[in-house]
């Protein structure tokens, strides 16, 4: 028997002080819940360990980012599996990364730096990355913080990859050899209309620096355009919890929400295609209505809920509280008003029921990832704790505006 709930996106307006612009979203979303169908057994992303971590990946076929890329930091064990609709296939499992040019990366080296599983903090991490700038995610960028090593793989077929590029002294400048082993990089699109660029942060130290690469993938010239020592945008980066996320929206013009989960410090920032300047629009020390930040588990990450395969497609705030069942969803900013931010529920049938921080610090809690599961842009969603229960897969359709679960 199939069950029929409702999310309801835009049940309130906020008035904020924001300044970019988008089409929100006035219809409500609905859930089919589905069967496990088609899906091959892989605990590593069905049930990861503490240590797991996931990712999404494009393994550049043509159809997007509808691979989950899975690395557990602890036992050292890769796999990466395409998700098709209610199916999936291992392309590959075993441990570390097997390339075609450097032998096997492993995954779990350093993992004794690791202090924190829930917010990553040392040990290996890795990113998916649009090097070249062709719209695909198709590149790993596996980075050691406290280690100055990073590496650059493309996926090469056949379950291997191959390395572009290495470095054992950091990146542009930037050493990634911070003492507190906190520094974090996220792709960014800096004005190429594409995610090619890098945003290399260190919270708590107030580093913030974005680095572009002027030469081809396989012998990058790497070039820090910004050098931030007291953070970006008056958001000081003082904190050791903070974070960085980049939302899309106008190509070649990515926003940036930073926040301080614990304290409900949020920044919302704006930027002008190669600008070395972001502007804060948005700030607050109270979060966004009906989600205040001030839980130190808190996330937000920007995902799509119109089914566009678009580059600026990754617009819509989703906020979840690990532990706490509340999820609510910003969907729109234009001007001085912010639509959304709904009384927060829970996520359909997913528990939210691993609080990282509570008595005593387990590390262990609920993570919201979007992927390209079914060909519609990133709108799917992967719910899955780091050491909990089982993790559940959500299929947007934009036709019915229906999520499904399908696993």
């Amino acid at each position: 028997m199939k069950h029929h709930f409702n999310l309801l996106l835009g049940l309130s307006v906020l008035i904020l002080t924001a300044g970019c612009s988008k089409n929100p979203l006035t219809s409500s979303v609905g859930l089919t819940k589905g069967a496990k169908a088609g899906f091959v057994s892989n605990a590593d992303w069905q049930a990861p360990s503490a240590t797991g971590r996931v990712i999404r990946y494009d393994i550049g076929d043509g159809h997007g980012s509808d691979c989950l890329f899975t690395y557990d930091i602890g036992n050292g064990h890769v796999t990466l599996t395409q998700v098709s609709g209610t199916n999936s296939t291992t392309i590959y499992s075993g441990t570390g990364i097997p390339t075609l040019n450097a032998g096997t990366i492993s995954v779990s080296q350093y993992n004794t730096d690791c202090t924190d599983n829930f917010n990553e903090l040392g040990g290996v991490h890795i990113i998916p990355y649009d090097a070249i700038g062709n719209g695909h995610e198709d590149h790993l960028l596996l980075y050691i913080p406290g280690r100055g090593i990073l590496y650059l793989l493309q996926y090469n077929g056949n379950g291997e990859w191959e390395e572009d590029w290495h470095s054992t002294t950091g990146i542009g400048g930037y050493d990634l050899a911070g003492a507190t082993k906190t520094d974090k990089i996220i792709a960014y699109d800096y004005g190429s209309g594409y995610k090619n660029a890098l945003i290399c942060y260190r919270p708590g130290n107030g580093y913030c620096w974005v680095i572009e690469n002027t030469n081809v993938v396989t012998a990058p010239i790497w070039t820090a355009v910004v050098k931030g020592s007291s953070g970006i945008g008056g958001f000081d980066l003082k904190g050791t919890s903070d974070q960085i996320i980049a939302e899309d929206y106008n190509p070649g013009a990515m926003d940036l929400v930073c926040y301080r989960p614990g304290y409900g410090y949020l920044w919302y920032l704006t930027h002008s295609a190669n600008s070395t300047n972001f502007t804060a629009t948005y700030t607050t020390r109270s979060g966004f209505n009906n989600f205040n930040f001030e839980d130190y588990q808190d996330r937000v990450f920007a995902s799509n809920i119109s089914g566009s395969t678009a580059a600026n497609a990754d617009n819509t705030l989703f906020c979840y509280r690990p532990g706490g069942g509340n999820v609510t969803v910003v969907d729109a900013v234009s001007g001085n008003t912010v639509s959304g931010g709904a009384p927060p529920g829970g996520f359909y049938y997913y528990p939210f029921s691993y609080n990282p921080y509570g008595s005593p610090y387990t590390y262990i809690g609920d993570h919201m990832l979007n992927f390209a599961g079914n060909g519609y842009g990133n709108s799917s969603l992967l719910c899955y704790s780091n050491g909990g229960g089982s993790s559940q897969v959500y299929e947007y359709s934009p036709q019915t505006q229906n999520y499904t679960q399908v696993y």
